[in-house]
Parts: structure tokens; C-alpha cells; sequence
């Protein structure tokens, strides 16, 4: 008799046979291939390598890449996996690491799942840096990389030349895995995706990768530049969210954290297996990093967002580019449209913020033609990526009138263009030679700036004359192109303060604290001699301080603890008149203004402290006039800047309501002769 445990048997067993015939052999196959541990075993594939080798037997082991051209040097059919590419460049355009693109295709897809510029896929954009990992590298001149990529039905690889020269000598070897069974259906496809936002001047996390699927994000390279000359936004944090998920599924602590390094991550080069740095350079505040997810890929089954803060709360402004590589079930999204060759080289030199665009400024041509030209396709440098041409002549000249000016003097700088066709240029304040320009390069480029250092404001404003010298003799002509005007005030700051805090920051709620509305001692009544209770029970004391000549008052260096605070600030402003002044301040975070007792000024949020972040007009009245500055601080940098614009300069500042000896002797005899 049976057992009646017979038919569950057998139909277990008939279930895992179709099981394990669903099974692909090519899974075991790949494993064989890929894994160390099976090293000893019997291959089940073909190595085919594809070169550019010269097929007459001569030494012309290579491709010419024809300006504008793309070339396919990869086209494979599978099924099979691709184990290791190498490449070598010899291009005249210096930036070609930038400029020349890899484009990836499989199984016959319409777009790349790999889509990057040649120097930011191998680990760096910035420029040729040797470091060598299990991945990618950069060796000897070489390009590596051993990431496995396979396909089913085809493979095909294209190197796009948008250098604007031709690529003299391209050379390269695509080693792969010819398979003899279909790729198993759980076998992901490489993608790589390039992202770069030249200003980061927004609140924002910037993006590394934000797209749907299913697969496996494994790398990560970033390159940075700072506009600042600071290494602040290493302080930035990453995040990524999966599958729609509200929570993030990695939430770091730093950059430099992510990148497993740690306070000297700026300081000094290194290079591992999985996380490293490969480019730190400090005059032009750049770095370049790399991180590899090996054991620790991030899965995503639907979808994954993953971005990184730039600097502490998305303060810093930079150049950020990123290179993320991942594993995904095809078809994957379409990726966004890569920006053009110019706008992907490095930055050469740092154009500020709110300059003033040459096209948009008030010249004087004196018959002399100009026009505004796109230069998007030399470089991101330019302000509205455009400049003003001034097609002139040796002995041409024309003038820039810039009225209305408010501060009394000013330091300018004047950010210009080089060219292949441009002449030498100088620079004239009232007939005196104060700067000039070298306009020749034999490419297009940013040609920086021109300071010009305390430059007075008579009242009516600063006239600049422009007079075409000749040229290099290299040149074919005298033009001059011209990308803007940078005007930075010579600002006198408060010389001293008195300070007083902290007092605590009043929590309502987890983001809503109240300090800045809670009425502290300071603003009842001003005793220099008081005591006030503060916080962690520590007992508060007025303090004098001194301003150093940049205007920043670092109230950090002085105010302990300096988190989730409130502090004060205290001088005085004397005038011989009544009058109306502008007050200009700038603070790191909120704050609020008091002047003789009322409150006349206030901001609320979050912002590192700039020089006329804000503007009040005082009413002063003659004689003395008490300024009480109120200031938070939620985390991080804490201070301020404060200034009275005073073109007649009378107005007096002091923390003790001390004039100085000459004052108090007119004074006196002011009051003598009444």
C-alpha cells in the first residue's frame, strides 16, 4: 500500500525540477567567470578582445575621431560579458576629459544606459590624476575599468568627439566573455549617469541619481570646486530615499564620512580599494573623490532619489559633478539631456555672483561697433553665459560711465575675454593708467579679472576709459570682449561692541523656537555692570570686543555654548545733527534691530552672514543714539556684520560713548560760546 504521503512527494519533486530547470546555466557560467574563488575552475566562455590594432601589421594601433564624429568601437553580439576596458587618448584639446563622451548601449536599446564625459567615468574630470582601484583607474597614461557589463543580444560602446579637434589618436582594448546560454533574467545591466550643476545657489539637495527600475546603485564619483576658495561644503550630508519611502535609508553625517575618510579628508591625498580621494587641489579649492558600494549596494525596487546636501544645509555655492554607476533591469528611464561640450569643461577661473553684465552697462563707443556674443560654447564661466565684443582698432577708445555710486570708494574688478584675435587694452581713471588687459590666447578663454583697488567716488560717480595698445604678435586683431563689472564697496564696519549671551532659545515646538520674539534683560534696561542668568545656568556677563577689518563678528569665539542661542550686541552712534543714515547688516541666523528702544528691523530664517544681507534707515537724532543688535543662532557659524553707510563721514560709533579728544574739545568749546 502507498503511503499517503506519496503524492505531496512526488509533487514536490516535479516542482523543484521546473524550479531548477528555470535556473539559467549562464548564471552558474557568470559565477565561474567572475568570482576569485572559482579561479581554478574550467571557463564555460570564449575571451574575444576587440582593439585598435593596425590589421596591416604595422604600428598604427589606433583611431582617428573625426570633430563632431562618434565612433563605434564596440559592437558585439551576445549573449556575453564585457570584463575589462582600456583606453588611451592623444587629443590636442585640453579639455578633453570633459569634452569627448562614452555612450553604452544594450540589446539594440534607442538610449545609453551609459552616458559619460571619458575623464568623469574613469574617476576624474578635472584632470588626468593616476590612482588605480579593483574598478576604475586612471595608470600610466591609461584608462581602466573592470566593472562587469553583461548583454544578451548585443553590446555596443561609441566614443563621441566634441572637442572641437580632431582626436589624433584614440586606442583602446574591450576585453568580453562570449556565453553559450541565455543570461539569466535576474542579471542587471551597467548604467552610469553624469550630473553637474555649475552654481549650486539654491536650497536643495544636489541630485546624484533620481530615477525608477529595479537594480542596484554600486559607485559613486564627485568632483567638487569651490567658488569660495574654502573646502566648507565637505560638511554636506547624503540621503537616499528608495521605493518612495518618506524616510531616508541612508542619512550620512559629512561628505568627507561617505567617502569613509574623515577632519583631514582636504588635507592630504589617498587612495583604497573601495573609497579614496584622487584629486585635492588647494589654489583652485577643487577635489575629487570616489566611493564604491560592494558589499554595501543600495537596492531599489521601484525607484531611488539619491542626493547630497552642498555644505551644511545647502549653504555653499560650488561646482558640483557627479558620476553614479548602478545595476538595472532594462528599460531604464530615458536620462536628461546632456549639457554641451563648453558647458562641461572644468571652471578656470570664478566669476562672482550679481556682477554687472558688460552688454547691460552704459558705454560710451565713440563710433566704435559692438555686439553681445553667445559663449556657451567656450566655457560656463561667463555671467549669462554671453559677453559684450568690442570690435576695435589699435588707437580705438571707449568709455564706461558707472553714476550714481553710494559708497565712497570701491574696490572694481573688471572680468574679461581671451581670443586668438584680440589686442592689449589700458585701463585710464582721469587720464591715470590704473590696469590693463592682455587679450591674446590661442584659444577662447575666461581671461579673469582686472582689480582695480580704492577707486574714489567724487559724488557723481566713476568713468572708465578703455584704450586699445596694440596687440601680441601672435594676435590677428585688436578686439576686446568684456564680460562684466564686479563693484565691491570699501566698507567701514563698527569699530567695537558690547556682547551679552547666551539666553536660551525658547523651543514651541521640534521646528519652531521663539527666542527671537522672547524679551530678554538686554532689551529692558542696559546695566554694562549686570549679571543675567543664561543658559545651562551659566551666569552672563557684557563683554568688549574689537572688529577685525574684515567686518565679521564671530560671535562663536566669544559666546559659550553658541547652539540653539540668543545674544546681543550693543554700541552707540553719536551725530552732530539730526539726520537720516542707512544701516547695513548681515547675520548668521535671524535677527532683529533696536534703535533707541524700538525695534525697527527683524529677520527670520536660517543663512550664513554676508556684508548688506539687509537694509533700515536710522533716525538719528543729535548726540547720542543707542544701537542693540539681537541675534540667533540655531547651529553652526554664528555672528554678524553691521555698517552705517556716512559719505560725510561725521557719524561717530562707540560701545562706551566715547568721543575721541578732538570731538570732546569742540564740544566744549561749543558749548563755552554759548
Amino acid at each position: 500500500m502507498k503511503s499517503r504521503f506519496y503524492p505531496v512527494f512526488l509533487a514536490l519533486l516535479i516542482i523543484g525540477m521546473i524550479l531548477t530547470s528555470c535556473i539559467s546555466p549562464n548564471q552558474v557560467e557568470i559565477e565561474k567567470i567572475l568570482n576569485p574563488g572559482e579561479l581554478p575552475y574550467l571557463k564555460p566562455s570564449k575571451l574575444i578582445e576587440v582593439s585598435s590594432h593596425d590589421s596591416s601589421g604595422k604600428n598604427n594601433d589606433r583611431l582617428v575621431i573625426q570633430t563632431g564624429k562618434a565612433a563605434t568601437i564596440l559592437n558585439a553580439t551576445g549573449p556575453g560579458i564585457i570584463t575589462r576596458i582600456w583606453f588611451t587618448v592623444d587629443s590636442k584639446d585640453p579639455y578633453f576629459l570633459r569634452r569627448i563622451l562614452i555612450r553604452m548601449y544594450w540589446d539594440e536599446e534607442e538610449n545609453p544606459s551609459v552616458e559619460v564625459p571619458l575623464g568623469d567615468f574613469f574617476g576624474c574630470g578635472f584632470d588626468y590624476k593616476q590612482y588605480s582601484t579593483p574598478y576604475l583607474g586612471m595608470t600610466g597614461g591609461g584608462y581602466t575599468c573592470f566593472f562587469p557589463m553583461p548583454f544578451e543580444r548585443n553590446a555596443k560602446i561609441d566614443i563621441v568627439n566634441e572637442t572641437g579637434l580632431e582626436i589624433q589618436g584614440f586606442y583602446y582594448q574591450i576585453n568580453y566573455q562570449k556565453l553559450e546560454d541565455p543570461i539569466s533574467m535576474d542579471v542587471a545591466y551597467f548604467h552610469a549617469y553624469w550630473h553637474r550643476d555649475v552654481r549650486t545657489d539654491y536650497d536643495s539637495n544636489y541630485t546624484i541619481l533620481k530615477t525608477k527600475g529595479k537594480g542596484h546603485v554600486v559607485g559613486v564619483n564627485m568632483n567638487i570646486q569651490a567658488y569660495d576658495g574654502t573646502f566648507s561644503f565637505l560638511d554636506g550630508t547624503e540621503k537616499v530615499f528608495v521605493d518612495g519611502e518618506k524616510k531616508p535609508s541612508m542619512f550620512g553625517t559629512a561628505t568627507e564620512d561617505y567617502f569613509s575618510s574623515g577632519w583631514n579628508f582636504n588635507r592630504g591625498e589617498y587612495a583604497g580599494p573601495y573609497n579614496g580621494l584622487i584629486l585635492k587641489n588647494d589654489s583652485l579649492s577643487r577635489i575629487a573623490a570616489y566611493r564604491f558600494h560592494i558589499a554595501d549596494a543600495i537596492p531599489f525596487k521601484k525607484s531611488i532619489y539619491f542626493s547630497f546636501e552642498h555644505g551644511k544645509g545647502n549653504r555653499d555655492v560650488a561646482d558640483y559633478s557627479s558620476t553614479v554607476y548602478w545595476y538595472q533591469l532594462e528599460p531604464h528611464q530615458k536620462f536628461p539631456t546632456i549639457s554641451k561640450a563648453g558647458q562641461r569643461i572644468p571652471l578656470r577661473t570664478i566669476t562672482p555672483i550679481r556682477i554687472m553684465e558688460a552688454e547691460n552697462l552704459k558705454f560710451s563707443l565713440s563710433g566704435v561697433q559692438s555686439k553681445v556674443i553667445d559663449m556657451s560654447d567656450h566655457g560656463p564661466e561667463w555671467s549669462g553665459l554671453k559677453q559684450m565684443l568690442v570690435e576695435s582698432k589699435n588707437g580705438d577708445s571707449f568709455i564706461l560711465n558707472l553714476p550714481k555710486l553710494e559708497e565712497l570708494s570701491y574696490t572694481i574688478n573688471i572680468y574679461y575675454s581671451q581670443a586668438p584675435n584680440f589686442g592689449n587694452v589700458g585701463i585710464f581713471i582721469d587720464d591715470k593708467r590704473v590696469g590693463e588687459i592682455h587679450g591674446f590666447s590661442p584659444i577662447i578663454n575666461p581671461g579673469g579679472s582686472i582689480i582695480l583697488k580704492d577707486v574714489p567716488n567724487p559724488g557723481f560717480g566713476v568713468i572708465l576709459k578703455f584704450v586699445v595698445e596694440g596687440k601680441d604678435s601672435l594676435s590677428t586683431g585688436f578686439y576686446t570682449g568684456l564680460d562684466g563689472i564686479k563693484m565691491i564697496p570699501q566698507r567701514d564696519y563698527f569699530p567695537d561692541w558690547l556682547i551679552a549671551g547666551a539666553f536660551t532659545n525658547q523651543k514651541k515646538s521640534k521646528n519652531n523656537r521663539s527666542g527671537l520674539d522672547s524679551i530678554y534683560p538686554p532689551e529692558k534696561n542696559i546695566d554694562d555692570n549686570a549679571t543675567y542668568p543664561g543658559v545651562k545656568g551659566k551666569y552672563i556677563h557684557w563683554q568688549k570686543i574689537k572688529v577685525p577689518a574684515s567686518g565679521y563678528v564671530s560671535l562663536q569665539d566669544f559666546i559659550k555654548p553658541n547652539e540653539i542661542a540668543i545674544s546681543y550686541a550693543l554700541s552707540y552712534v553719536y551725530s552732530k545733527e539730526d539726520r537720516i543714515v542707512n544701516l547695513l547688516v548681515g547675520s548668521d541666523d535671524g535677527m532683529k534691530i533696536f534703535f533707541n528702544d524700538k525695534q525697527i528691523f527683524k529677520y527670520i530664517g536660517s543663512r550664513i552672514a554676508e556684508p548688506d544681507q539687509g537694509q533700515v534707515f536710522l533716525h538719528v537724532h543729535k548726540g547720542w543714539n543707542k544701537l542693540l543688535l539681537k541675534i540667533e543662532n540655531n547651529s553652526d557659524a554664528y555672528g554678524f556684520y553691521a555698517r552705517i553707510l556716512d559719505r560725510d563721514q561725521t557719524i561717530i560709533f562707540s560701545s562706551t560713548k566715547t568721543l575721541p579728544a578732538e570731538v570732546q574739545l569742540k564740544v566744549k568749546k561749543t558749548r563755552k560760546s554759548k
